[in-house]
């Protein structure tokens, strides 16, 4: 795969929550500005990213959001979806929301049409290395991701007792072919349960295996940056994350194995 030619960067945002419980922040104008501000990094860093696609869903106007591309010195091509889609039943959960604004995204992205890989990124948070990411994986895929299935029973023991084994999909990385096979149909079906994103995909890339290239642990530890959209605003920048971040990647180095 060729990053610059056959990938698509697929930002994912939410700017006007509508009362979706455990979303952070709950204030719209400081989520606009940090989706900018996201955004605006992605422009402006690694050059080998050349197509972003930026999708909203909840109808906020994207002006302020679209002064991030003003200043592109990689001439990158960017392309805005405004989607209308954020007012769903509020028990299916934020996950549900953002599984269907992938799906009416890469539905009307004329840009994801031009490419074989799509990259899926939490739009308000920064991936420090991201090509270093792509670029250690040294094989062909349909699937990237960065499973976490091992240490649930562990936090569950600490108290944590939703805990569960899952997938990242802070990053997530999948070919058009298996999205549209494993991906797609998921939130397509009749629930009365919260639809736990990472769980559905963890299964679904459990069964995609099968049929298509799976690599389920990054090469190296993702270095993110920015305030999580949940655990009431984890600072990814904070101490205790920048001590976790430099445990996980000794232990992703010297015991890749372990999946935590």
């Amino acid at each position: 795969m060729k990053i610059n030619e056959d990938l698509a960067l697929l930002l994912t945002a939410t700017i006007d929550i509508k009362g979706m419980p455990k979303a952070y922040p709950t204030n719209a104008e400081q989520r606009q500005e940090d989706y900018y501000n996201s955004l605006n990094y992605y422009v402006n860093n690694h050059p080998l990213i050349q197509k972003i696609v930026f999708v909203e869903n909840s109808g906020y106007s994207l002006a302020r959001v679209k002064e991030a591309i003003k200043n592109n010195p990689y001439n990158k091509q960017v392309e805005f979806i405004s989607l209308n889609c954020n007012d769903f039943p509020r028990f299916l959960g934020k996950g549900y929301g953002e599984s269907l604004l992938i799906e009416k995204g890469i539905e009307q992205s004329q840009l994801i049409k031009t490419v074989t890989h799509v990259a899926k990124i939490t739009g308000r948070i920064y991936l420090l290395n991201l090509t270093e990411i792509l670029e250690r994986v040294p094989e062909a895929y349909d699937c990237l991701c960065d499973f976490k299935d091992q240490g649930w029973l562990i936090k569950r023991l600490l108290g944590q007792l939703t805990a569960r084994p899952n997938s990242d999909t802070r990053l997530l990385v999948f070919s058009k072919n298996l999205y549209y096979k494993y991906f797609q149909p998921l939130h397509n079906r009749e629930m009365s349960n919260c639809f736990y994103f990472e769980l559905e995909y963890y299964q679904a890339i459990l069964q995609a295996q099968k049929q298509f290239k799976v690599i389920k642990r990054f090469p190296i530890e993702p270095k993110f940056r920015g305030i999580a959209g949940h655990f009431g605003g984890k600072d990814y920048g904070s101490r205790p994350e920048q001590v976790k971040y430099i445990v996980r990647s000794v232990i992703r180095k010297i015991s890749p194995w372990i999946h935590f």
